[in-house]
């Protein structure tokens, strides 16, 4: 079967594969077309459902299973989980996310704060897709940007202002211009939000925004009324039953249980909003993806028939979630295997080897050791101080002593912290033969 899948910029990428292939086949061969080997993770494919709704392919599970009609299927590249820029590894990883910010952009998803963060954005834009051109064709763009952007394009000062911080970069490189666009949305509040429509059980409209710190509520109906920031340390469980969607959190200085129930146009709707919960929750915030969460799966009549029989049967069992990796190991992950690439030894001819990048001395593979266990003794919530704080009753060690102080819940489990101790693990200092190794 065919797959056409469609980039931020419209450029469309023709996949061929087997009739049985599941979602994750079809984004790893778009993202091998893209140059994009070791982040694969930090993408998605979207599709749109018969009444228009965006939905994520879930990669685990066949495609002929989750999308309706004939092939050639058609999909959407995007990014799925945002990251600051600083933590992608690879410029063609970076690329596609400064595509798919200006798409927020442009379609108002993403909107800066005020006039002089919009003019900076817009500078940017023209660097990185123009560079150095001729004043009439950036112009052009400057009108084009600050009409989508709510701009004027008779505000002279404004349009000045953009010349001004364009001239203040000429010369900068159009990569490194798409890197300083995306640290500059990468500090907006809406950033990496995911946003649903639903309703209150007394009718009023609620906008859910479901991002990488928590869950943002906001009542259009309501524009004096605050926006309200519910982080994911704060949200005690979530449940979706038909079109409703249920979530109970700690609120007030009290940490009171508050529950919020929300009414979605569908279903589909209300699945939707709770798998972006638990799978943004826990690629933001947990150390690794639990196996509780991976191995959740449903069954269709003839998957459950086949079951009674034979409960091992693969047979008609749709994974439920489709995460696999939190933000830290896909971090580390390709990190690792970028380093390893090249390191790698590439034979010339039969009797002549050499390597990619020659090591400077013989302490580099010490010095990478050394390393992953200074990274390995960091503390996992302010990923700074030493880990000296173990957790009871669950036994986990990964806090510092400032951090545990804060911890109501453990990061890693979330279970209840009724206890925790200063532990006393050996510092580099102890480990003298470290590099004899």
């Amino acid at each position: 079967m065919w797959c056409f899948v469609s980039q931020p910029n419209a450029v469309v990428i023709e996949v061929r594969l087997d009739h049985k292939a599941k979602g994750l086949e079809c984004l790893e061969k778009v993202c091998e077309c893209l140059g994009i080997n070791k982040e694969c993770d930090y993408f998605g494919l979207q599709y749109k459902t018969v009444k228009g709704q965006d939905v994520w392919l879930n990669l685990r599970n066949p495609i002929e299973n989750q999308v309706g009609g004939v092939h050639p299927y058609r999909f959407a590249l995007r990014v799925k989980f945002w990251v600051p820029p600083h933590l992608l590894l690879q410029d063609s990883t970076r690329h596609q996310f400064y595509l798919h910010a200006k798409l927020e952009l442009f379609e108002g998803r993403l909107k800066p704060t005020d006039s002089q963060a919009i003019c900076k954005a817009i500078a940017l834009l023209a660097q990185a897709e123009f560079g150095d051109c001729d004043d009439l064709v950036l112009s052009q763009f400057y009108s084009q940007w600050c009409e989508h952007l709510g701009i004027p394009i008779d505000d002279e000062e404004s349009i000045n202002l953009i010349k001004k911080l364009h001239s203040e970069i000429k010369g900068m490189k159009q990569s490194t211009a798409e890197y300083w666009l995306i640290k500059e949305v990468s500090g907006l509040e809406n950033f990496g939000e995911e946003l649903f429509e639903g309703r209150t059980t007394n009718g009023s409209p609620v906008l859910v925004g479901v991002g990488p710190h928590g869950v943002s509520l906001e009542q259009p109906d309501l524009p004096d009324q605050e926006k309200q920031m519910i982080p994911y340390t704060a949200i005690r469980s979530a449940a979706s039953h038909r079109r409703v969607f249920e979530m109970w959190y700690l609120a007030g200085v009290e940490h009171s249980e508050t529950l919020i129930v929300l009414k979605l146009e569908s279903s589909l709707g209300a699945n939707t909003l709770y798998r972006a919960l638990t799978e943004k929750h826990a690629f933001y915030s947990c150390e690794t993806v639990r196996g509780a969460v991976t191995s959740q799966y449903i069954r269709d009549l003839k998957g459950t028939i086949i079951s009674i029989f034979n409960e091992d049967s693969p047979l008609g069992k749709k994974y439920v979630f489709d995460i696999q990796r939190t933000c830290r190991e896909v971090h580390d992950n390709a990190r690792r295997a970028l380093y390893d690439q090249q390191n790698k030894i590439i034979p010339l001819s039969p009797s002549v080897t050499t390597s990619v990048a020659e090591p400077e001395s013989s302490n580099t593979k010490d010095s990478y050791r050394l390393a992953k266990l200074i990274d390995a003794l960091t503390c996992r919530i302010c990923m700074d101080a030493t880990i000296d704080h173990v957790f009871f009753p669950c036994g986990h060690v990964i806090a510092c002593g400032t951090c545990a102080k804060r911890c109501e819940a453990c990061p890693l489990c979330r279970g209840v912290i009724e206890e925790s101790r200063h532990v006393f693990i050996p510092t580099l200092a102890d480990l003298p033969n470290f590099h004899h190794q």
